[in-house]
């Protein structure tokens, strides 16, 4: 396999790597998920076909975006989706009542709801409501334009409350009623694999996870953690615990991960250490499987100490010990509250350009679909609001992601009509040949935010294609064309208005994300947690922050590798000093587990500070330590940080000057 693939052009072998991680990944609740919506897309499919209710596609669409990974947050998804229908509803006939037989005036009270559905969207913390609300106020407009009769455009209308509605009690049934997945069952599941992974490392050298894939797991039961958080009363009561219990198995995990059992087979005092220390994480493991706090009465003597610091294990041991010791009833730390506005809603311009953007691109593409009188790529003018993101190179990532999953929806689609449906007799037969594909969907979309929305869309197009308002065989292939060219339509109008017209670039942002990762790494190398107390609690929390602040840096990383509107030698030099800090921070971290240095620490984490200081205006040079200090593991990472102080060139420099903060 690997042989064939260095055959193949590097962007391809790029995308075939990028698809295999994201559809081999394993998160807790990802199956279930999987499996309920699959169940639901057949459920949505029989249902729709028996009763003739139309517009399949937006059923189907509401279970994919509203089935969740735990039942607790489908059904706060399930809460939000009725809100939304009736301002969806209510918005829409209110338009209709008011200017139905005046196109002119619908299309502005449209773009008013519009350009305050976007706004709301990047600025209320409940966006997913408003974002849904202007998907239907602009997917309404085009009822008058294709139909003459008031009448109908009512019903329809009318249906559009079943179309919505139905599948939201559908998933609840499924999702919280009957076949509940809660987020404590895969909190504790999550955990135990964790520590079982860990404790093998001990004994059994092999190849480490690579620290992206580390980043994500320790995200993923930060995310898991909220969940438990509001859905589970023990855990509530004992939230403090647990949550140093999560700090404590990923950095279990993580330090452990690059431990090499094997240069230490031959030392007894370190095989006698490591034995003692997979006892303990077994035992906690055992305790965290059935829902208890775990207490640990382990104490290592002067040897044992000496002996962890000697392999690099100190940290674990210290960690253990402290959980072991916590009482189960300490007091949480009290919580702020987060505002549900953005603090500069109203002083950031950014906010409503985004919104007069998004309306210019949906106003172009209703212009050009009804002056060519093409009704059938109206689905232009919802592309235009679904890839509608802050920045450019999110906004690209979306307009693949959603061209990728119409280009294999269409596929299938024509392959499904020219081959399938001449052979269909019965509904059980129709649904036997959706299933994989309908299963093939469901993987992809509960895959990571960075490629599910390909599952999303190419379910949904292939149910506009061959599904929608259809209750018998279909065999007219111009559904399948004329959604394809909209969307790519869509797609091309909005790259255009996005990147000219007040892009939003991340060339900045990039820069001041990384300078807070390193800051982050120098205020815990001042904590002496190697001596157990609130320092080690601090510590382990202050690791979670590192891990979501590279995550989040490497992801933006990405985005701005797309900003085509760039410079190419600018771009690829800020890249690529990215991916180097990235990459050194995350070894400054991990070696920094192992072998801290209470004497060094302090000119260790002034180095980085100066170092991070620096970063926003470009000037960051390469630190320079003493030799005493470059023997220690961390500072030789910190010595190989790129220097960001050569200029780039006048014409790169100018360009970068003039991007919108």
């Amino acid at each position: 396999m690997m042989k064939a693939l260095d055959y193949l052009p590097l962007p391809l072998v790029k995308l075939l790597s990028f698809f295999h991680e994201e559809l081999s990944e394993q998160r807790p609740g990802r199956l279930p998920q999987t499996m309920q919506l699959w169940a639901g897309c057949l459920l949505v499919v029989l249902i729709s076909m028996t009763f003739e209710i139309p517009f399949v596609a937006i059923s189907l669409a509401v279970l994919f975006y509203g089935i969740q990974s735990n039942a607790f947050y489908t059904k706060f998804v399930a809460i939000l989706f009725v809100v939304a229908t009736v301002l969806e509803i209510g918005s829409l006939f209110l338009i209709y009542k008011w200017s139905y037989g005046y196109p002119l005036v619908r299309m502005a009270i449209a773009s008013l709801i519009l350009i305050g559905c976007m706004f709301l969207m990047r600025t209320h913390k409940l966006g997913l409501v408003f974002f849904a609300v202007a998907i239907v106020a602009i997917y309404g407009q085009t009822f008058p334009g294709m139909l003459d009769y008031p009448e109908i455009v009512v019903r329809l209308t009318l249906w559009c409350i079943v179309v919505g509605l139905y599948p939201t009690l559908l998933m609840v049934l499924m999702g919280v009623l009957w076949f509940p997945a809660r987020a404590i069952g895969q909190m504790r599941s999550g955990l135990c694999a964790q520590l079982q992974e860990a404790a093998a490392r001990l004994t059994q050298p092999d190849s480490p996870v690579s620290d992206k894939q580390l980043e994500r797991d320790a995200l993923a039961l930060q995310k898991l953690n909220v969940f438990c958080l509001a859905d589970d009363a023990d855990w509530k009561g004992h939230c403090a615990w647990w949550q140093t219990c999560v700090a404590t198995v990923t950095y279990l995990r993580t330090t452990l991960n690059r431990f090499d059992a094997a240069a230490w087979a031959n030392d007894p005092a370190v095989q006698a250490l490591l034995a003692t220390l997979a006892t303990e994480i077994n035992a906690l493991c055992a305790a965290i499987r059935v829902g208890d706090a775990w207490r640990g009465d382990w104490q290592p003597d002067e040897q044992q100490l000496a002996t962890a610091q000697r392999c690099g294990l100190a940290g674990v041991c210290q960690a253990l010990i402290q959980l072991g010791k916590m009482d189960p009833d300490t007091p949480p730390a009290p919580a702020a509250k987060q505002p549900s506005m953005a603090a500069d809603a109203w002083t950031n311009p950014a906010y409503i350009r985004y919104a007069l953007k998004t309306l210019l691109a949906c106003m172009v593409c209703y212009i050009f679909y009804s002056g060519v009188e093409w009704e059938g790529i109206h689905t232009c003018m919802l592309t235009c609001v679904i890839v509608a993101n802050p920045s450019i190179g999110s906004s690209y990532q979306k307009m693949g992601l959603r061209f990728g999953g119409a280009f294999f929806g269409a596929i299938f689609a024509l392959l499904f009509t020219l081959l399938v449906m001449p052979w269909l007799d019965n509904i059980v037969e129709l649904l036997c040949v959706l299933a994989p594909i309908f299963l093939i969907g469901a993987w992809m979309a509960t895959s990571s935010e960075r490629s599910s929305y390909i599952g999303t869309q190419m379910v949904v197009t292939f149910a506009l294609a061959t599904l929608e308002n259809v209750f018998g065989p279909t065999y007219d292939l111009v559904e399948i064309r004329d959604r394809a060219i909209g969307i790519l339509i869509g797609t091309a109008v909005s790259a255009v208005i996005y990147t000219f017209i007040w892009p939003e670039s991340e060339v900045r942002a990039l820069p001041q994300k990384l300078a807070g990762a390193l800051a982050m790494i120098a205020k815990a190398m001042r904590l002496p947690h190697t001596q157990g107390g609130a320092a080690l609690s601090g510590y382990l929390q202050l690791r979670i922050g590192c891990h979501a602040a590279f995550n989040a840096s490497e992801e933006m990383c990405e985005r701005v590798a797309l900003e085509r509107h760039l410079p190419a030698d600018e771009r690829e030099r800020l890249v690529s000093h990215s991916q180097a800090v990235i990459r050194q921070g995350r070894e400054i971290l991990n070696a920094w587990d192992k072998h801290p240095d209470a004497q060094s620490a302090a000119a260790l984490a002034d180095a980085l500070d100066a170092y991070a200081s620096g970063l926003p205006l470009n000037t960051s040079a390469t630190p320079t330590l003493s030799p005493a200090a470059r023997t220690i593991s961390a500072a030789q990472h910190i010595t190989l940080l790129p220097d960001w102080s050569n200029p780039p060139p006048p014409e790169a420099a100018r360009a970068q000057g003039a991007m919108p903060q």
